[in-house]
């Protein structure tokens, strides 16, 4: 067959536009997320969004052509772990997308579980749900530099309204303070704060702020594990008094400044004993110096574990 120059110039377009159409038939690449840098109090003012922070494993889920990835915040591909939430993604009325949120499991009092997650990756991953917050992909258009709000508005268009697996992580305009104290009577994590006009950078650069609900309980000194640095300690080791006997808490490593660890060193000294003052794991107290209990301290902590020790302590 003879193909003449318009017949050929005519391919070539044809082929050229359809390479666009090609492109967006994979998912998304994965890309650095936004980190939020952790502050002790919620900013002020309507400059600022606020929305539930979440016990979770952060994700990003890319869509397209039928297929759905999900990748960890490090860019690891765990698609395997999560097939309920990749299943309800592929149906997404999106050519392709790549969706920033985060991989929950809500327990029976409505909060989002770390350790629920961490036995439902193990066995039960139709259990996890994912709580969408930002929209950095969406048909090839980079969305990174739009406001947040417009991302956001963008997200919301796109997700269905009632999934129970998919959900959109809804957010308040301004009164941070009052959102932090209900969430923090409720039992909740924490808030993170967002600038509402912010791009995506990919980075910690102060527009997204984390912060947590602390709860503060006085311990037992009954321990300190020793550094491997340039420092008095590593950890102390903490118990407490619970049904007439002492038991394994955890352990603190941070709070302390170079003075602070040299008072407590001379202090913890004439309360050395050789014996084991709590029973715990043995790999937590390698090379422990143990005490007799007669000190405490006020611990800071997000919450207790199923097995009795501090998430976050200091």
């Amino acid at each position: 067959m003879k193909v003449t120059k318009r017949k050929a110039v005519d391919g070539l377009r044809a082929r050229q536009t359809k390479s666009p159409a090609l492109e967006l038939a994979t998912p998304p690449s994965f890309r650095p997320v936004q980190l939020a840098k952790l502050v002790d109090t919620v900013p002020a003012g309507d400059r600022w969004l606020h929305e539930m922070k979440y016990d979770g494993y952060r994700i990003l889920v890319a869509v397209g052509g039928g297929e759905a990835r999900a990748y960890t915040r490090s860019g690891l591909d765990w698609s395997g772990r999560f097939p309920s939430v990749l299943w309800e993604a592929r149906k997404l009325k999106v050519r392709s997308a790549l969706i920033d949120g985060e991989a929950v499991v809500i327990d029976a009092e409505g909060r989002s579980s770390f350790q629920a997650l961490q036995n439902a990756l193990k066995g039960d991953p139709a259990s996890i749900d994912f709580y969408a917050f930002d929209l950095l992909q969406l048909d090839g258009e980079d969305l990174t530099r739009l406001p947040l709000l417009e991302r956001k508005a963008k997200l919301e268009e796109i997700l269905p309204a009632k999934n129970p697996i998919l959900r959109y992580s809804d957010h308040i305009q301004g009164r941070g303070d009052e959102l932090l104290n209900r969430f923090c009577d409720a039992g909740l994590e924490g808030v993170i704060s967002k600038l509402a006009d912010s791009d995506y950078v990919g980075a910690r650069d102060g527009s997204w702020l984390k912060i947590k609900c602390i709860k503060r309980q006085e311990f037992v000194l009954v321990g300190w594990t020793p550094s491997d640095k340039d420092r008095a300690f590593r950890s102390l080791i903490l118990g407490v008094h619970e049904g007439g006997k002492l038991r394994y808490a955890g352990k603190v490593g941070t709070g302390f400044d170079t003075a602070e660890m040299a008072r407590l060193m001379r202090t913890m000294a004439p309360l050395a004993q050789s014996a084991a003052t709590v029973e715990a794991p043995r790999a937590e107290v390698r090379g422990a110096h143990w005490l007799r209990p007669k000190l405490v301290a006020e611990i800071a902590y997000t919450e207790m574990t199923n097995e009795g020790t501090l998430r976050h302590p200091s």
